[in-house]
């Protein structure tokens, strides 16, 4: 992977629920060997972060995914009492627009839960994958973004973006609002079934590093070890 672009925001501590959402993109493109990858990691990365206490005590975890619309696959979950992970099936188009839409109202719906169960909450994190450009109008999907990142909305997420395949570069850093060290695509010639599982693995070891970063006082998203790449400094909600 190479670095597309990179910065950070600032941080406040204690303890608190870190939320992470995988937005995949199961648009036409990804079906064979694509799709299979992921649904042979999603269970991977289910067992690494549910059986460890110490991580499952404070990740939480859920899974959305997009075509022509976007669904939740995995509501946002503590991985330790999830028995398995739906597979997936890819078909449809590629609308960031749906994902976008889909991902602002399922965070304000989890916040909310999540804050009446009593939950104290970090900045929520977004690991957005995708193997190809927005098929929907490029002024309909910026405006969803700008929704779904707008600072006054006090649940913006950071975002990480990754591409491969026909990902456009330049779409995915404004996709991660143009922030150091936030968008990266394959390598020229990377083949999916390849980069797949790297991805899922860096996402694993983001996942433990975040979770450990939390118990030291000073949350930080902490990207997946890739060339070039720092960790983002996590703001506790209000």
């Amino acid at each position: 992977m190479r670095v597309v672009t990179t910065a950070a925001v600032g941080v406040e501590e204690r303890y608190a629920v870190f939320p992470f959402y995988l937005c995949l993109d199961v648009s036409a493109s990804m079906a064979g060997e694509p799709i299979d990858s992921v649904n042979r990691q999603l269970p991977v990365l289910r067992t690494n972060v549910g059986e460890d206490p110490a991580i499952a005590e404070v990740i939480r975890f859920g899974v959305v995914t997009f075509s022509d619309s976007a669904q939740t696959l995995l509501p946002l979950s503590d991985l330790s009492l999830v028995e398995g992970v739906p597979s997936l099936i890819a078909a449809g188009t590629t609308s960031y627009a749906a994902a976008f839409e889909h991902l602002r109202t399922v965070i304000e719906d989890d916040y909310v839960r999540s804050r009446a169960d009593g939950d104290r909450w970090y900045r929520p994190a977004v690991i957005f994958i995708s193997d190809g450009r927005p098929t929907d109008d490029g002024a309909r999907w910026r405006q969803a973004h700008r929704l779904l990142t707008d600072p006054t909305w006090k649940r913006h997420p950071n975002i990480l973006s990754f591409g491969f395949g026909a990902a456009a570069p330049e779409i995915l850093a404004e996709v991660s609002e143009g922030k150091p060290n936030r968008a990266f695509i394959a390598e020229e010639g990377a083949q999916p079934a390849d980069v797949i599982p790297d991805l899922m693995a860096g996402l694993i070891s983001s996942i433990v590093s975040s979770s450990a970063s939390v118990y030291s006082g000073a949350a930080e998203l902490i990207p997946p070890d890739v060339a070039h790449m720092t960790a983002i400094p996590v703001d506790e909600l209000e």
